[in-house]
């Protein structure tokens, strides 16, 4: 099932996935947070995974499949512009 969300909603996920895309960003950016095998292209994928759970945690209401979906592609963009940006 395919459910038009608000604008005002879309604005509200997005806010929550830059929140917590840029934060995790700027912690990356510390080699002593990164692991041996930390590529950019997992940091992205990453970022897309845990947007589910940062709708959960910070209570992003609605319909849960079009909340979760738009998380994850508005996580996946940002987190392709800041490392495309970083070079």
């Amino acid at each position: 099932m395919n459910e038009r969300i608000s604008k005002a909603k879309r604005l509200e996920i997005a806010n929550v996935c830059y929140a917590n895309v840029a934060g995790l960003f700027a912690m990356f950016q510390n080699p002593r947070y990164r692991g041996p095998n930390f590529t950019w292209e997992q940091f992205i994928e990453h970022c897309e995974r845990m947007s589910v759970h940062w709708m959960f945690i910070h209570g992003v209401r609605g319909h849960k499949e079009s909340i979760n979906s738009n998380a994850k592609q508005f996580s996946r963009e940002i987190a392709q512009t800041l490392v495309e940006r970083m070079s």
